[in-house]
């Protein structure tokens, strides 16, 4: 009887122990691979926070020009040349935005497993950002707008939607730095490749990615 049991507790334990670590390795990289997700999905919702913002931002602008150009009876050509560079801006930025919002909606979630993808929408959504910065630059020649309440706290709620943006970004890219850093891992690689786990791509522009440091792991 004691050989009996002594056979079963073996057999169980050649069964049930390697069980339990390929488990724990399992669920440990189905965390990290969780954290990315989540760190995408701040990202994520901070771009659609600015997607919202700039409708506003455009409308603001775009009822400012119509009011000067009805009001005033005479316009300097300087000041007719200004007009039309607030407009070009604003178209550029309209089409940045339709731009980065079409590279968003072709993969979802899966868009972290795609570095092309990824970098497409980095420059996409940079290009948002210059934009923006470029209205608000351009702006400055218009005291009146500038002075408006609805441009001012606009101005103020998209500038702290970059800085968000910024802070999910460095958080999304630390959170794949740690997965395929423990994807490549022994013994986490051997369960990654039976379990499908796949590498996740940073958001960075490729400048970005030839001056990142290499990741030296013992």
């Amino acid at each position: 009887m004691n050989r009996t049991l002594s056979t079963l507790l073996a057999v169980a334990l050649l069964v049930v122990v390697p069980l339990l670590i390929w488990t724990f390795l399992h669920n440990s990289l189905v965390g990290k691979e969780e954290r990315v997700f989540e760190s995408w999905a701040q990202t994520e919702s901070n771009f659609q926070r600015r997607a919202d913002l700039i409708p506003a931002l455009i409308e603001t602008v775009s009822r400012y020009l119509r009011h000067e150009s009805e009001t005033l009876t005479a316009v300097t050509s300087a000041r007719a040349e200004a007009n039309v560079k607030l407009a070009e801006v604003m178209t550029g930025l309209i089409e940045a935005q339709k731009g980065a919002a079409e590279i968003l909606r072709e993969k979802g979630a899966a868009v972290v497993e795609d570095a092309a993808l990824l970098r497409r929408l980095y420059e996409a959504q940079t290009a948002v950002g210059q934009g923006m910065g470029g209205l608000f630059a351009v702006a400055e020649a218009y005291p009146e707008l500038r002075a408006s309440d609805q441009f001012l706290e606009l101005q103020a709620q998209l500038e702290g939607t970059e800085n968000r943006i910024n802070v999910a970004r460095i958080r999304f890219n630390g959170a794949v730095r740690d997965f395929n850093a423990t994807l490549r891992m022994l013994p986490w690689n051997l369960v990654a490749g039976l379990g499908g786990f796949q590498r996740k791509a940073y958001f960075r522009s490729e400048e970005e990615a030839r001056s990142a440091p290499d990741i030296q792991i013992d």
